[in-house]
C-alpha cells in the first residue's frame, strides 16, 4: 500500500474521531500519568532535574502572598518553591490525583494541593492574587497562549512567570516512531488529538508579549537522554512520555513491533529540546 493512500486512511479516521468528539482530553492525560506516578521520577524526572534546578537558581526567594506550581507532577518543583519561600502559600496544581498523592509524602507545611487542569484552575483565581507563577516541563498539555493571559491576570503587578516548556521536536525518534505507526496502523487509532508544544522561541515570546509580560530572561537547551537497554517501550511506559498518546494509539501486538522497530533506529538520538524563561508583568 502506498504512503499517500495509508496517509488518507489515517485522515479519514482522526476527522472520523474528531467528528465525533473522541479526542484526548486532559482526563485521558490525568490516567497516563496516574499509571506512571510510582515509577516517574526514576525513570523520568532525574533527567529533567538539571533544567529545573537551573531555572529554579535563577528565581527571587522569601516571597510572601500566594505562589502557584503549574503541572506540578510528583511536586519537586513546588517543594523547592516552598523551602525556598517559607511565608509564602505555595500550591501545587496538576490533573494526576495520583501524582500529587505522591508529592504529599513529602510536602512542607506551607505546600497545598489542588488537582485540576491547569487552565480550569486559573480561570478560577481572583486577579492579582499570585506573586509567583511556575510552570515547569507542563505548559504543552495545555493551551500556552490562553495559559500566559490568565498567569498575567493572576499575578500582581511585578509578578513574575518562570516556565520550561518542550518544544514540538523534542525527543524527535520516539514521535517520529510513534507517526509512523498511526501511518501504518489507522485502526488501531482510538482518538484525535491536537498537541500544543511549541514551536521556537519566536512563538512563545509573542505569546508572552501579547500576553503584558517583559521578558528578563531566557535560555534554550538539549540534553541528550541516554536511554536503557533493551526495549524502549516498557521504560516509555513509565516516564509519563507516552501519557495521552498511548490512549491515542494501541500500542499492543503489531503496532509495538513496529514501533521498537522505528525507534531502535534513533535510540541514541534522543534529546530534550525546550526554553526556558523568567517573564514580569508589566
Amino acid at each position: 500500500m502506498s504512503r499517500l493512500v495509508q496517509l488518507a486512511r489515517l485522515n479519514g479516521r482522526v476527522a472520523a474521531l474528531a467528528l465525533r468528539g473522541q479526542w484526548v482530553t486532559p482526563a485521558v492525560v490525568a490516567a497516563g500519568y496516574d499509571c506512571v506516578a510510582p515509577t516517574y521520577d526514576s525513570a523520568w524526572h532525574r533527567h529533567l532535574r538539571p533544567a529545573t534546578d537551573d531555572l529554579l537558581q535563577r528565581l527571587p526567594g522569601a516571597l510572601k502572598g500566594v505562589i502557584l506550581d503549574l503541572g506540578s507532577g510528583t511536586g519537586y518543583t513546588a517543594r523547592r518553591l516552598a523551602q525556598a519561600n517559607p511565608a509564602a502559600s505555595v500550591v501545587a496544581v496538576d490533573v494526576s490525583a495520583a501524582m500529587l498523592e505522591h508529592a504529599r509524602q513529602q510536602a512542607p507545611a506551607n505546600l497545598r494541593f489542588a488537582v485540576s487542569d491547569m487552565l480550569d484552575f486559573m480561570r478560577c483565581q481572583s486577579a492579582a492574587s499570585a506573586a509567583l507563577i511556575v510552570s515547569t516541563w507542563a505548559l504543552g498539555y495545555s493551551h500556552p497562549a490562553r495559559l500566559f493571559r490568565e498567569c498575567s491576570r493572576v499575578l500582581s503587578s511585578g509578578g513574575r512567570f518562570a516556565f520550561i516548556v518542550n518544544y514540538a521536536d523534542t525527543l524527535a525518534p520516539v514521535f517520529r516512531a510513534f507517526q509512523c505507526c498511526l501511518v501504518a496502523f489507522p485502526s488501531r487509532v482510538r482518538l484525535a488529538a491536537w498537541p500544543r508544544f511549541p514551536r521556537n522561541w519566536a512563538s512563545l515570546e509573542r505569546q508572552l508579549r501579547g500576553s503584558g509580560f517583559v521578558v528578563e530572561w531566557h535560555e534554550e537547551g538539549s540534553r541528550k537522554i541516554t536511554a536503557p537497554g533493551g526495549q524502549l517501550l516498557p521504560w516509555l511506559r513509565q516516564t509519563g512520555i507516552l501519557a495521552g498518546f498511548d490512549s491515542m494509539l494501541d500500542l499492543s501486538g503489531p503496532v509495538a513491533a513496529r514501533f521498537e522497530t522505528e525507534l531502535a533506529r534513533g535510540r541514541d538520538d534522543i534529546y530534550h529540546h525546550f526554553a526556558m524563561a523568567i517573564a514580569r508583568k508589566l
